[in-house]
Order: structure tokens, then C-alpha cells, then sequence
């Protein structure tokens, strides 16, 4: 399945070259003339900034970060540095991508363009990185949460993954542990074709990284290719949890062994303006998580 048009294109550069593009301290804070202003969460390196004031929301479950306004700047092309920042000092930095870029970035990224996102939200991705993750540090959380900011989104497992000569049954469960409620793609109301155009569904790997299996359920696009719909979204409550059953047919059969199970649990994205995040009292949840188990086939 093929999750979008502009990922397409996007990917398709990204594989291009093997070349590793190094993601560095920007350094955005070395002016001498610069004041500290401790009240900045977020800094673009040609000197736009960003306060508590002006940020909605940060889903640390996908890692994008929602602005209250609109900015129209996010629909450039950007290739500049960004930080995080504590009173001043740098929680951890990246750079905005521009997806016409053909080399591998090692550290946080921001893609522009295409954001996924439209101009209220950005997303921060790694790619590659030799380090620890930094984008849920506890420095950065912990002051989010300060400024009542900080929201966990979901959380999901695969719970069972069963196997016969033509059939997948696989089962698995999505948690809301956000203090809000949430509303998120169902499968039961999509159907498995529609739902699949946004995630590429179930793979089996085996320890050596080959691919045994991929989700076989062909894609339905929507129509138009950029809408939504109400009725594809079922209401989580916070704390509450949701279970799913997908039957991927099987075409070649998956022999014995030890495999590795890889689901991306999808939601909307681009599809979702600013003014239509907010459904009543209950937000869409933007973005994908991705689920992961071992599992051992007899």
C-alpha cells in the first residue's frame, strides 16, 4: 500500500543516495546581541520564535508539536536550523528537511516541504541517529508539562498474530493515555481497504531483516484523495483502550521460526485542517505509532 502521493515522492528522493547529511547544533543562540527570553519554547534559526503562549499542544506519542495560530511560513520551503529551548539554552536541535533533499539525515528533522501537517503543527522525525532519541528528553517534558502542555497521546500492543497456510488473523489493542479524549481511524467503520490506504499495514521480518511477509489488503484512495469523514473516527476515551482484528490473506505461506512483527497504527494528517481539529470537545489524534513484538511461528 502506498500511504500518500507526497510520501511517495518524498521517499523515492530519500532513497536517491546513500549520502549521510549529519543533523548539528545550529548554534542559534551565539549572538552576542541575542536576548534570552525565558518564556521561548521553539526557535527557527533566522531568528523566528515561538513562546508557551503560542503552542497548543506537544503529542509526545507522535512528536508533533501544535501551534494555536496558523503560520504560513510552514508551507515554505525552510532549510533551517531549529531548537528547543530552556530559558534560553538548547534542550536539543535538528534542522528543517526540504524533501527534495537526496541525502540521509542523522538527528531530528523537520520535512519542508511537503509537511504532513498542514501550517498548525510540525512533526519532528529521526530517521537516523546514532544517539539516544531526544525528542521525549525529560528536560523537554518536564517543562511542557509545567506549562500544561504536554499530552501522551496513544500507546498500542499487538496481542496475538496467528497463522495458517492462507490466512493472518492478527489482533491488536490501542490505549489512549492522553488527559484528553481522542478521536481515532477505526477499522470496523473504514473498512480494511480504506484504512489501509494510510498505513502499510502488517510485516513479518525474520532475525536476518528479510521480509517474510507484508500486508496483502489492497488500498481504496478516498475520494477526493485529500478528504476525511466523520464517520471513519470512533471516540477513545482517556485511559480507556480499543482492540482490532485485521485478516490479511496470504499468498505465499510464512514457514517456522522467530519473527519480528512490525504494525503501523495509522491516523489522518494533512487531510485535517486547523479549524477541524477540534471535534466539539474531542481532537482528532494526528500522526501514526508504530507497534512491535516477536513473535515465534510453530
Amino acid at each position: 500500500m502506498k500511504k500518500t502521493v507526497l510520501l511517495s515522492i518524498l521517499f523515492s528522493a530519500f532513497i536517491l543516495s546513500c549520502e549521510k547529511a549529519e543533523v548539528i547544533d545550529p548554534g542559534i543562540n551565539n549572538n552576542p546581541d541575542y536576548k534570552v527570553d525565558p518564556e521561548v519554547l521553539f526557535r527557527i534559526g533566522d531568528g523566528t520564535e515561538f513562546r508557551f503562549n503560542d503552542i497548543e499542544l506537544y503529542d509526545s506519542s507522535t512528536h508533533i508539536l501544535y501551534f494555536k495560530k496558523e503560520q504560513a511560513r510552514f508551507g515554505e520551503i525552510l532549510n533551517k536550523p531549529f531548537a528547543f529551548l530552556n530559558k534560553g539554552d538548547t534542550i536539543y536541535s535538528g534542522l528543517f528537511w526540504p524533501g527534495y533533499f537526496s541525502s540521509i539525515p542523522i538527528g531530528p528533522i523537520i520535512l519542508s516541504p511537503p509537511n504532513m501537517y498542514g501550517n498548525h503543527a510540525l512533526r519532528i522525525e529521526v530517521w537516523m541517529d546514532d544517539k539516544p532519541d531526544a525528542r521525549n528528553c525529560p528536560e523537554l517534558t518536564g517543562i511542557l508539562k509545567e506549562h500544561n502542555l504536554l499530552h501522551s497521546g496513544l500507546d498500542g500492543h499487538i496481542d496475538s498474530i496467528e497463522i495458517s497456510d492462507t490466512l493472518i488473523t492478527f489482533r491488536f489493542t490501542v490505549i489512549n493515555r492522553d488527559v484528553t479524549d481522542l478521536l481515532i481511524l477505526d477499522i470496523n467503520k473504514t473498512g480494511p481497504n480504506l484504512f489501509h490506504y494510510f498505513t502499510n499495514g502488517l510485516y513479518l521480518r525474520r532475525p536476518t531483516h528479510e521480509n517474510a511477509f507484508s500486508g496483502t489488503i489492497p488500498h481504496q484512495k478516498p475520494d477526493p484523495w485529500n478528504s476525511w469523514k466523520p464517520e471513519w473516527l470512533s471516540l477513545l476515551k482517556s485511559g480507556d483502550s480499543v482492540s482490532f482484528v485485521i485478516e490479511y490473506p496470504v499468498e505465499t505461506p510464512v514457514g517456522q521460526g522467530e519473527y519480528h512483527a512490525i504494525f503501523e497504527f495509522p491516523g489522518l494528517a494533512y487531510q485535517v485542517t486547523k479549524a477541524q481539529l477540534l471535534q466539539g470537545k474531542n481532537r482528532i489524534w494526528l500522526g501514526d505509532i508504530t507497534l512491535r513484538k516477536n513473535v515465534v511461528i510453530h
